[in-house]
């Protein structure tokens, strides 16, 4: 009997963690903009403030987090062939994606500011 309750509760447990670490992994691909963003040219990943003024640009991929210095970071856009772009928010490690050639508003609600950005190689976000 202690035996079974042990493999239900591992198995309980196996489960929270999942649905957890998919809120927190698997965050949503960031909400489609309908404005045109200017000023960024293959292979970079563009960010901009509310205006839609560029504040800066990357294009290295990179297994860690590239932190901002500005905490107006608020839309993005992928001006990438291929690889995705992954941004990191400041509450409880919430992430959203941007895939090649797509420009996004990444303010999401109740996610906080943007706080870095990560490019991977991957075609499609959270593959």
């Amino acid at each position: 009997m202690r035996h079974r309750l042990v493999q239900r509760f591992a198995v309980l447990c196996a489960s929270a963690t999942l649905l957890i670490g998919a809120g927190l992994v698997a965050g949503p691909t960031a909400e489609a903009s309908s404005s045109t963003l200017t000023g960024c040219r293959h292979p970079y990943v563009c960010v901009y403030d509310e205006y839609q003024t560029k504040v800066g640009n990357y294009k290295d991929v990179t297994g860690y987090w590239q932190t901002f210095s500005r905490a107006d970071v608020t839309y993005a856009y992928n001006a990438r062939h291929s690889g995705v772009a992954y941004f990191l928010y400041s509450r409880r490690g919430y992430t959203s994606c941007v895939e090649p050639g797509r420009q996004a508003r990444l303010s999401i609600q109740g996610y906080g500011n943007v706080t870095g950005i990560r490019i991977s190689t991957s075609p499609h976000c959270y593959a």
